[in-house]
C-alpha cells in the first residue's frame, strides 16, 4: 500500500502476516497491528486521500524466512527525522 502527502510518502509492507509502516518521515520501519492499519486507512479515506493496493505473489525473501522463525516485537516507535536533533537542542 502506498500514499503520497505533499512532500513525503508512506508505504505499508506486509511480510509474513506482519505489517510495517515505511513512512519516509520516520528514521526506520515501524511495526504496526492490523487494527492500527485499518484505523489509519479509514482516516486517510475519510480525509479524501487515495489508497492503492498492490496484490501479487512475490518470491520468498530473507526477511520472510526470518519472520517465520522469530517473534517480532518493537520496543519503541522510530523517531521522526529531525526529532532527535530537536530534542538534543531542547536538552541544552
Amino acid at each position: 500500500m502506498e500514499g503520497r502527502c505533499e512532500e513525503f510518502f508512506f508505504k505499508h509492507l506486509h511480510l509474513f502476516k506482519i505489517w510495517f509502516n515505511l513512512n519516509s518521515l520516520l528514521m526506520g520501519p515501524e511495526l504496526i497491528s492490523d487494527t492500527y492499519l485499518a484505523l489509519f486507512l479509514a482516516q486517510l479515506q475519510q480525509e479524501g486521500y487515495s489508497i492503492f493496493v498492490v496484490k501479487g505473489d512475490l518470491p520468498d525473501c530473507e526477511a520472510d524466512q526470518l519472520l517465520q522463525m522469530i517473534q517480532v516485537q518493537q520496543m519503541q516507535r522510530p523517531k521522526l527525522i529531525g526529532e532527535e536533533t530537536a530534542q538534543s537542542r531542547d536538552d541544552r
